[in-house]
């Protein structure tokens, strides 16, 4: 007797137990069983492995899971936007989803399950009705990040291998200058040379630093120069000899002009030349005649030689005696000075 009310009991647990566990299973697999609920349709352009039963949330909070999905949609179903993917599913009838909200695929993690989120509801819309269809939004994930981040960065490597290309060049140029025997090194050398020279030069001992030195002995209060510029401003000071010299000569310019001196002895200096013009023609004219003389003379010598000793063996004749004209000199009075 007792062992069969042990098995009653036993066998009354396990049925409870099973029946709780179904209850359980029940529950979450299928809530729609216990609790009221409305099934919503929502369509995407990509499911993005989503999968049934994941969950749908309201503002961030669970209020359903999805029921199926259907995918793709067929043409003539969809709406526009042309949408390929149609996900149902089953939420609380409690749940405050309005007519106006953002429906949103998106990951709670990186690497998270897909889920569904209500937001941005507009309460003035009003409640949305069971079996409402809703446009979803799936912003980019993962996959469709690569792709833009490549699009962009496409031209920024480009650039870079185009850089980086310029800089090979370069690093090739430089090696090219800088080796053995290359222009740069030699040019290097002889700005050495050119820097020791310099050195040298400017130093104690060399020709600029003397130069230098001799310039400053020079044009110092003891050198030539200054001496020489000392006596120049002696000479040319205003009580000097060559200024009292030109104010003594502007005097006499001052006198000549005032008193027409030069006018006057210009002119006599004009007849002068014209009296000597004339003396000289007279005596080239006496000239010719002696020359003439002297040519009848040494002829006679070369055909009759004879009468150098007895010169009254031949006569000439004599032509007659031409006077000398007279000219009368005419006197010039000098002008009386200006008062």
């Amino acid at each position: 007797m007792n062992i069969l009310r042990n098995e009653i009991r036993t066998g009354v647990l396990v049925v409870l137990s099973i029946a709780a566990l179904t209850a359980l299973l029940l529950y979450l697999g299928a809530p729609g069983v216990f609790v009221p609920q409305h099934t919503y349709r929502i369509y995407f352009d990509n499911a993005a492995g989503i999968k049934p039963g994941a969950q749908v949330l309201l503002a961030g909070r669970k209020i359903g899971q999805v029921r199926s999905l259907f995918s793709p949609v067929p043409e003539k179903d969809r709406p526009t936007p042309k949408m390929e993917t149609l996900i149902e599913i089953q939420v609380d009838r409690d749940a405050k989803i309005y007519k106006k909200v953002k429906a949103q695929m998106t990951q709670n993690s990186l690497l998270g399950e897909s889920v569904i989120d209500f937001t941005n509801g507009e309460e003035a819309s009003g409640l949305a009705p069971d079996g409402a269809s809703f446009l979803g939004d799936r912003p980019g994930g993962l996959a469709d990040a690569v792709p833009l981040v490549l699009e962009k960065l496409d031209p920024a490597l480009t650039k870079a291998t185009t850089t980086l290309d310029s800089l090979q060049k370069t690093a090739d140029n430089l090696t090219r200058l800088t080796a053995e025997g290359s222009d740069l090194p030699v040019a290097f050398s002889e700005f050495k040379k050119t820097g020791s020279n310099l050195s040298e030069m400017t130093g104690p001992q060399g020709a600029l630093h003397l130069a230098m030195k001799n310039i400053e002995t020079l044009t110092g209060d003891d050198g030539k120069i200054g001496k020489a510029l000392e006596n120049l401003s002696s000479i040319t000071g205003p009580e000097s000899s060559l200024a009292r010299t030109l104010q003594n000569t502007e005097k006499f310019t001052a006198s000549l002009t005032n008193n027409r001196d030069v006018e006057v002895t210009l002119r006599n200096f004009r007849l002068a030349s014209e009296k000597l013009t004339r003396t000289v023609s007279d005596v080239g004219t006496q000239f010719s005649a002696v020359g003439e003389n002297l040519e009848q003379a040494s002829d006679t010598v070369k055909r009759q030689p004879w009468r150098l000793i007895w010169p009254n063996t031949k006569k000439y004749d004599e032509p007659p005696a031409t006077p000398m004209p007279v000219r009368r000199a005419t006197l010039v009075k000098k002008a009386s000075p200006r008062r």
